[in-house]
């Protein structure tokens, strides 16, 4: 009696390279997925620390008002209020905590002649651009706006 195998029965013959490439191909697409919804979730929570940030930037503005009387008037007296703006994180190396947004740009600080003030983040990019509306509000390089202490342009 002769014995004759069938070609592919034998269980030490592994996988086939189509197997193979399948395979790898699912798990290809499974982590570009992941991936896209990782840096999506960095971005969003860099975008929710920045407006607190900013509202609390707003708050030492108006405890600067409440006991000057005046608005700082330019971005570099901002930095005086850093001591009086309770815990702002540092945002940079630079020693310059709270005057940045959580993508490492420069907040933009303005006062317009009617006595009131703006603080805008330019966003992942930092390029004054659109401003971000609810329906934006996953196009992180849009601008985030407060004026007078309430957001103007905000994602929420």
């Amino acid at each position: 009696m002769t014995s004759t195998t069938i070609r592919g029965s034998d269980p030490s013959a592994g996988f086939t390279l189509i197997e193979i490439l399948v395979v790898s191909l699912v798990g290809s697409i499974v982590a570009s997925i992941a991936f896209i919804s990782l840096v999506n979730a960095v971005d969003m929570a860099r975008q929710r620390d920045t407006m607190a940030d900013m509202r609390e930037l707003a708050d030492a503005i108006e405890r600067y008002r409440s006991e000057t009387g005046a608005l700082p008037q330019g971005s570099g007296d901002l930095m005086a209020l850093i001591p009086d703006a309770g815990n702002l994180r540092a945002a940079g190396d630079d020693g310059r905590p709270g005057l940045r947004d959580h993508w490492m740009n420069d907040y933009r600080y303005a006062v317009d002649p009617s006595g009131g003030y703006t603080i805008e983040s330019f966003g992942k990019d930092g390029i004054d651009g659109p401003n971000i509306t609810l329906a934006s509000r996953f196009d992180f390089d849009q601008d985030i706006v407060l004026v007078n202490g309430s957001f103007v342009a905000a994602p929420e």
